[in-house]
């Protein structure tokens, strides 16, 4: 199968971490001052925020209410920019394992990855 072939795709946790990520820049809190808060090191944190690491309740409760939003409103957020990613043509994987990625679909990036989330909060 050729590069041209292959379709942009991401993970489920990757696009919550993401959110998670736009919406701490806003409010210019730290990634190790979120961590703590949440009561993990900071590169746990990190990858939390880039898909590879689960996020418990329990940590996104902490996190949200630290960042002044409801859960619930970050997993709408999530479902909103799962909405615009599909529409630009990028699959997302409900899990964050790359063995259920399908030959077909190269990973973005967490840089890209941002960008697309960012794009979609500026749209608001």
């Amino acid at each position: 199968m050729s590069t041209q072939e292959l379709k942009p795709g991401t993970s489920y946790p990757a696009v919550v971490g993401g959110i998670l990520v736009n919406l701490r820049n806003q409010q210019g809190v730290r990634q190790g001052d979120l961590a703590q808060v949440v009561g993990v090191t900071q590169a746990t944190w990190s990858r939390i925020e880039n898909g590879s690491s689960a996020l418990t309740i329990e940590q996104l409760g902490l996190a949200a209410a630290r960042l002044g939003i409801l859960p619930g409103q970050v997993m709408e957020l999530a479902d909103q920019a799962v909405g615009q990613l599909r529409q630009r043509g990028v699959h997302v994987e409900p899990t964050r394992s790359a063995a259920n990625i399908d030959s077909g679909t190269a990973l973005i990036g967490a840089a890209a990855l941002g960008a697309l989330i960012a794009a979609v909060f500026l749209k608001k």
